[in-house]
Formats: structure tokens, sequence, C-alpha cells
């Protein structure tokens, strides 16, 4: 299975392509198993044409990396509709992907591309479990700077609560170009001048105040981006007559040939780039020709600019420059414009062949802590945290997979025409409609809403005389008459409970226009509980920003026994597995332990004796307080011998009126998605929906009910 690891820039302007390839050239290194296919899936959140990465990837290394194409978050706004789509793409990419290769990488966003780059960052990385990398540029090596760097990381983290941080890798140490404005010429002087070490020595030490590994501190090293003549050539907009390519052709320095060039005469430099306005090109030749020793490694290529002549005439006028192999470009823009594009030069990746990236790639992966990358910090995790996002995919993936017929009574309203035309294309689950034919597709046609063929469509009128005698046989202790069964199957809930009590379909889903009491009541009647179970209960799947809550019983059951309780506990940790959450279950009390006393902590504490009597595997503690259950640092005050060490995931309410309220305050304070309430215990499986409820919670409910049968 994948990991996926995501590269999060902490600076606004970061670049974050040399660490991408660096990434890549040392995973590609390190992978378990030698595969001919690629191993490594990457995506970027910017559009592929203005991603380095992806275009270099696809020129170089599309052997061992494919690259997902139409990843673009540049111009979308936070929480978007567009946002969303997007991002759910993302989640069933990678799922999808997740057996296919070894490792997926993503790049993030930085603010040049999007204002809400922490945001989309964030989001996306919590929503695919992914772990990730910061990155970030230190201007120096100063206490003054390092004090300032981890500031920076504690409120980025302080802000956005990452789950799973690998580390951090701190690039372009020393750099002349952090935070500081230079024209090209003073750049070029400072590289000639700076000296790189290989390693700094202690930086990994000094920042004490990062409470996760600094995976690689690489310094800034004038080597690695020397500017070759090619490489401006390719990044300005001129034309060339002799463009020499030999890779020896650097260039570091810049001079504009003005008034003052008599001082160009005395100067010491080696490998100068000339800026020549055209109209004085006669007069830099008559110079050349008078001394013969610029010729000889001092002037490697010369810009003209204001150009109008044509190609054929320049080269005869620069004929001495071409014998003596000095590139010659030409432009008919000015000499001002040329220089503000060489302002905006930043060595752009994009222009290098192949040769210099390897070096790039060895260079920087030489600093990565192999340790710090290898090792996944999800070993260590205490349970599996699904985030809201992957849970909704799980939903709908599990769902696919067993493909069951779910009932839909309420078939009139346009929430549930429109789930069941989703399901049905999206192969989630069978849904049976019941109700007029003529009266659902007249709707649907209103709406604009697409039923596939597919979809099966009861006609209640057709089939309710059929349903009478079994009515009559289970409710025959209540002394249920004809005519009283006849009238209680005119409400279409009962109805299509009596069909799946048949086995006619596999769940019902119901609740959309109908009250919570008119959708469980026929279940219990006539569906009844399960021989195994005690009773029926019900859980709500809580959505937070992270992680999947459960909570229970928040729906049913008013004033449960210990042993009710217990059962509630029991049962809840059991659909938690089922959805592929390991269940750390938390008795929840207003006390902690032995902190507190009264029927309700009494009550909870024995409720929480039985289910470690009846199932030692789980892992459970109670009573506990809330804060204790979900917090490790409370944890640690309060109960620092709990089993659940401050990360349950499941919470089993002390009676309904707690559990109600706190769903409800919850879901509603948060804005968080809340799925439920699930019901436990029946012989088949019926779920009630929230009269609020949108088409996408319609959606996952029938999806949940699908896999529960």
């Amino acid at each position: 299975m994948s990991r996926i690891i995501m590269l999060t820039p902490l600076d606004s302007d970061i670049s974050l392509t040399s660490i991408s390839l660096s990434m890549i050239d040392f995973f590609n290194k390190n992978k378990s198993e030698k595969k001919s296919i690629p191993s490594i899936l990457y995506f970027s959140f910017v559009k592929n044409l203005l991603d380095d990465t992806s275009l270099i990837i696809k020129r170089y290394f599309s052997k061992i990396v494919h690259v997902l194409d139409d990843i673009d978050f540049s111009e979308i706004f936070f929480n978007s509709s567009e946002y969303l789509l997007l991002s759910n793409k993302i989640i069933e990419e990678c799922y999808k992907n997740k057996f296919l290769y070894q490792f997926i990488l993503i790049e993030g966003i930085n603010n040049n591309h999007n204002v809400n780059f922490k945001e989309i960052n964030h989001d996306i990385s919590q929503n695919l479990n992914a772990e990730v990398i910061l990155v970030s540029n230190l201007e120096n090596s100063s206490s003054a700077c390092i004090e300032k760097k981890e500031k920076q990381i504690n409120l980025l983290l302080k802000q956005k609560k990452y789950k799973n941080i690998l580390g951090v890798i701190f690039n372009k140490i020393n750099s002349p170009f952090i935070e500081k404005k230079y024209d090209f010429t003073e750049k070029l002087k400072f590289l000639k001048k700076i000296k790189c070490k290989k390693k700094i020595v202690g930086l990994k030490a000094v920042f004490r105040n990062i409470f996760f590994p600094i995976i690689a501190c690489i310094p800034w090293n004038k080597n690695i981006i020397k500017t070759h003549v090619i490489d401006l050539f390719n990044f300005l907009n001129v034309k060339q007559i002799n463009l020499t390519q030999k890779k020896t052709h650097i260039i570091e320095e810049i001079i504009i040939f003005d008034e003052s060039f008599l001082n160009m005469l005395n100067k010491n430099y080696l490998n100068a780039l000339i800026i020549i306005s055209f109209s004085r090109i006669d007069i830099f030749i008559d110079i050349l020709n008078l001394n013969s020793n610029l010729y000889s490694n001092k002037i490697k290529c010369i810009i003209l600019t204001g150009v109008l002549k044509s190609r054929k005439y320049i080269i005869s006028l620069c004929e001495v420059l071409i014998k003596k192999s000095i590139s010659v470009l030409f432009t008919e823009s000015s000499t001002i414009d040329i220089l503000s594009q060489l302002q905006k030069f930043n060595f752009n990746i994009k222009v290098k062949d192949l040769i210099y990236i390897k070096k790039l790639q060895k260079y920087i992966s030489s600093f990565f802590c192999h340790t710090s990358i290898m090792v996944s910090k999800k070993k260590y995790n205490c349970s599996v945290m699904y985030s809201p996002k992957e849970f909704c995919y799980t939903l709908k993936t599990l769902s696919k997979k067993r493909n069951k017929r779910i009932i839909l009574p309420e078939s009139y309203e346009i929430r549930i025409l429109k789930a069941a035309a989703i399901c049905c294309d999206s192969n989630i689950a069978q849904c049976v409609l019941l109700g007029d034919p003529k009266k659902i597709y007249s709707i649907a046609n209103e709406q604009g809403i697409h039923l596939n063929k597919d979809i099966e469509i009861i006609n209640p009128v057709s089939i309710r005389q059929k349903y009478v005698p079994r009515l009559l046989e289970i409710r025959r202790d209540k002394g249920i008459s004809e005519f009283s069964a006849k009238k209680q199957l005119q409400d279409n809930t009962v109805l299509a409970t009596l069909i799946l009590e048949s086995k006619q379909v596999d769940g019902l889903v119901s609740g959309s226009v109908n009250t919570t009491s008119n959708t469980i009541r026929p279940a219990l009647q006539i569906i009844k509980t399960n021989p195994e179970s005690l009773l029926v209960s019900s859980i709500f799947f809580m959505l937070l920003p992270n992680q999947v809550f459960i909570y229970g019983d928040c729906a049913i059951n008013v004033n449960p026994t210990a042993e009710e309780l217990a059962e509630i506990a029991i049962q809840s940790a059991d659909s938690a597995k089922i959805f592929g959450i390991e269940p750390r279950v938390a008795m929840l009390s207003y006390s902690t332990g032995c902190s507190g006393f009264g029927y309700q902590v009494d009550k909870v504490k024995e409720a929480t004796f039985i289910v470690k009597n009846k199932r030692p595997d789980l892992i459970i503690d109670g009573p506990i307080q809330y804060d204790a259950a979900v917090s490790k640092n409370v944890s640690k005050l309060k109960a620092p011998c709990s089993p659940i060490k401050g990360s349950a995931n499941v919470f089993i309410f002390p009676d309904l009126n707690s559990g109600n309220i706190a769903y409800k305050a919850v879901q509603r304070s948060s804005k968080i998605v809340s799925i439920g309430p699930m019901l436990q215990g029946l012989r088949q499986p019926v779920n009630d929906l929230s009269r609020g409820a949108s088409v996408e919670d319609i959606v996952y409910t029938i999806a949940l009910t699908s896999i529960q049968s």
C-alpha cells in the first residue's frame, strides 16, 4: 500500500521543484521492489502547464514516476463547490491507486498561486492522512533567524493541527536571495565569492523548540546554479545568430555597454554577458579589435537590443564575434526591458538538462536523513484515524463491493430521487423506489433528474394487499385487525419494512420527510431485534475536520441501565469494525475514574466492568470525561493509566438526554457532517434520515445501509 507524502511550503514564495525531484530520486533508490513500471505517483496543486516538476518528470523520469494531471487549485476558492469536487477527486485518485504505487508524492501550493494556500494544504493533507513534510527557506543560520523560523512553524501548527508530520526541510540556507533585493549583477558577484560547506555543523541541534524531526538542512551552493548562455537564451524572449552550445560557457557577470565603456577595459572579470544597444555595436567591435585580450575568457555572449535590421545584416556586422565563438543574441526590446526580465531570472530549472538535474538531485538528497524519511510515523499511531473524506470514500467503496438492494419509501421527495440517481450511476447500491411510477418520473423530469432505467420502481397500490396476511401474522399478539392492517399498509414506510422483512430487499432508508419514530417504530414492530442483541440502539458518525468519531446512543434509548449501556458499547464497537475503524471506547461521564460519585457514575462504572468481562478484546475505559478521552495531555493528568490514552474514537453517552444534546451541539457549532442515526441490533438494517438531510447525506446513508446488510 502506498505511503502518501506531501510537501507543504511554509513560506509564501517557496518553490518545491528541487525538493520534489530530489525526493523522487531518494524514493526510487530506496523502493522495496525493483519494478519496470512506475513506483511513484506524483501530482501538484497547480496546473501542470505551470508546474516545473511535472514538466521535468514527463521529460526525464516517466519510467519511474507517473504524473496525475488536471489538478489545479490556483484559481479556486477554498470550500467552494469547485474546491469540494476537486478535493474529492484527489481522494478518489489516491485511494484508487494506493495499491499500484509504493509512494504517492504531493507538492502543495504556495501563496503565489492561492491566498488560501495554508487552508488548502492542511485540508487535503488531513483528508488523505498524508505524512506531511514542511519545507522552508532559511536566510541564514544566525540565532535570530532560527528563533524567527521556530516561531513561524509553531504559529502554523497552532493554527493548523497537523496529525502526521514526518519532519521539516530547511532549504537554501545562507542564500543571498531570501528576503533581500539584489539586481542580477549583484547576484552573480555573490556567487563568485560564496563558499559552500557540505554540512552545516550542529544546525539541527539548534532548533530546540521544534518537536519533530529535521529531515534536512540544505546549504546554498553556487555550483549548483551556474548559469549557462543557453539558460539565458531559453529564459529571454530573444533571437540568436550564433548560440554556442558548449557546456563550459557560463555567465558570471553582466555588463551594460554604455558611456562608461572605457572602464570595461580595466576590469578583472571572467565569463561576461554584454548588453549592447544596436546603435553602439560599431564602437563595441572597434574596442574589441583594439583590445584582443577581451576575447580570452572575458566575453562569452552579447545581447543586441533595439534591433530592427534583418538577421542577414547582423551576421555580416558581427562576423568577427562569431569567429571568436561569442554567442550573439538580438531582440527588438530595449536594454531596460531586457534588464527588467533579468531581474526576474531565478535560475529556472525548466531550462536545465538532465545532467544538471541529476547533479541537483544528488546534492540535495545527500542531506536527507534516511531514518526520518523512511520510518513512517503511522506505524506509531495508536489507532487508525479516518479523515472525513477518506471515510466517505471508504463507505462508497465498500458499498460498491456489496451492491445491495436498498428500498426508499419516500420516492416523491426530490432529494431521494437525486440520491437514487447518484447511487445508480456510481454503482453504490441498487435503489428500489416505492411509489407511483408516473408520479415519480413526472417529478424527476420537472427537476431535471435522470433516473436510470436500472432503478426499480414498485407501485405500492399493486402489492399492498399481498402483505396484509404477513402483517396480521407478525402483529397477532397485539390483536391487530384486518382493517387496521390495511390502514397501516397505506403508509409506505410500513409497506417498505414488510418488503425488507420478506427479504425482497437488503435494507431500508427513510426519514427525509417522516419523523424518526415513523421510521423506527415499524422496524421495531416488524423486523425486530436480533436474537443475539439485548436491544436496538443507534450511532452517529461525526465527521470532524481531522477524524471520524462515533457517538452512541443519541437517538433511541432514553435512560439505559448498566447492562443496556454495556450492550450499546459492544454494538457500537462492532459497528466501528465493520467500517474499518479500530474501536477505542470511552464510557462517558461527568467523572473520570474515582473522582466523582452518584448513580450515573456508578452506572457507567458497572457498564464498563460488564464490557471488559464480555469482550476483553476491546480497548475501553470508563467512567471518563470527554476531555480526558480525546486529549493526550489531559489524559496524562486525569487518567494516566487509561488504556485509550486520550485517543478515543467511540463515545458512549450515559443517556439519551446527554447524547442527543452533545451530537447536535457538535454538529451545529462545528458545522460538520453527521451521518446517522444508524440503527444497531435489528435483524435487518433500517436507517433513519434527518429531515434536513442533504442529497450527499442520503447517498452516504444508503451506502452505510448497504454495508450493514
